[in-house]
This record gives C-alpha cells, sequence and structure tokens, in this order.
C-alpha cells in the first residue's frame, strides 16, 4: 500500500510539472483528474479518430456551455452521468472508476480552458 501511495505521489509531482489546464496550481485532486483525464479520455477528445464516423467533443471550457454535446444542461450531475453511464461511441466508465475517481475528474475538467 505504501509503495502505490509513493507511486501516486510521483506521478502527482510529475504532472504538477507538465502543462497544466490552467496557469494555476491544480489541487490534489485536480491533478489526479488529470492523470485520469490523460489516461482515459484525451485519446479520443484530443485527437481526431479517423475510424469513427462522428467525433467525441472536444472536452476544453465544457462548463463555459449552456449545455453539453448531447443538449443536457453542463452540469456536474450530467457530467457525472456521462461519464459513468457512457454515451454515443463513449464506453461507461462505471466499473473503471471508483466514485472518487469521478469526482477528481470532474474537478479537472471543471479546469480545462
Amino acid at each position: 500500500m505504501i509503495r502505490g501511495s509513493l507511486l501516486l505521489s510521483a506521478l502527482l509531482a510529475l504532472l504538477s510539472s507538465t502543462a497544466c489546464a490552467s496557469k494555476e496550481q491544480l489541487s490534489n485532486a485536480e491533478l489526479e483528474g488529470q492523470w485520469l483525464y490523460e489516461s482515459h479520455c484525451a485519446e479520443c477528445h484530443e485527437n481526431p479518430q479517423p475510424d469513427l464516423r462522428e467525433q467525441p467533443p472536444n472536452l476544453h471550457g465544457l462548463f463555459l456551455r449552456k449545455s453539453l454535446p448531447s443538449g443536457a444542461p453542463a452540469t456536474e450531475e450530467q457530467v457525472r452521468e456521462t461519464i459513468i453511464e457512457g454515451r454515443g461511441t463513449m464506453p461507461a466508465f462505471d466499473r473503471r472508476l471508483r466514485e472518487e475517481d469521478v469526482k477528481s475528474l470532474v474537478k479537472y475538467l471543471r479546469k480545462l480552458k
């Protein structure tokens, strides 16, 4: 367990030294969210996927919009629901992420401008 904590601390330190979502300092939860985003989301949401008919939306500024690409209100609860249940070609993450992970991911998504 200590080894896992050390690994997480090292990852968080590494992420904090790389480009962040904004110039302000990220909290530990936001850093964890950044790592989760880069591990699970960025591949599709940051890079065009030539094999998909419909491209996943860019998530920068997600909470600055009135609605999500699905048309649902741009609220933390709606984003959380999308992460857990999936939508369209996006897989559900209910069995892949813990509730704490989803909260960290949503906190990080708030920072993406």
